[in-house]
């Protein structure tokens, strides 16, 4: 089963720096909900193209931030829409359901709320 938020992993991929992990983070719940609306109306467009892009993306945000489910969805979307298929708008659906799920993790939420900082000045 896909994690909805691997902490270790994000670590690892932010070298150990938690106040990175906390600004990756930050930035994933700001900027992946604009990245699934342009993903949503190139879909509607039936643009497979651009959708691709978007799904590429969201993905890239996805695993930076450590988020199997939700770059796995991201992955089975993209493939999707390079083969321009029907089965997009339920990937979609999935995908937006795992960013939800990564959104409201508590872990998810303790880094989104760290003072990076405050956390700076104790280390």
């Amino acid at each position: 089963m896909s994690k909805i938020f691997d902490e270790d992993l994000a670590l690892e991929r932010t070298a150990g720096d938690r106040s990175l992990l906390a600004e990756v983070v930050r930035f994933t719940l700001e900027d992946v909900p604009l990245q699934l609306q342009s993903l949503r109306q190139c879909l509607a467009q039936k643009d497979w193209k651009e959708a691709s892009r978007w799904a590429h993306k969201v993905k890239g945000s996805a695993g930076a931030c450590g988020s199997d489910a939700m770059y796995r969805a991201a992955l089975d979307l993209e493939m999707a829409t390079k083969d321009s298929s029907s089965e997009s708008p339920p990937l979609f659906s999935s995908l937006e359901k795992a960013f939800v799920a990564f959104s409201t993790h508590p872990q998810v939420l303790a880094l989104a709320s760290l003072d990076v900082e405050a956390d700076a000045s104790i280390g």
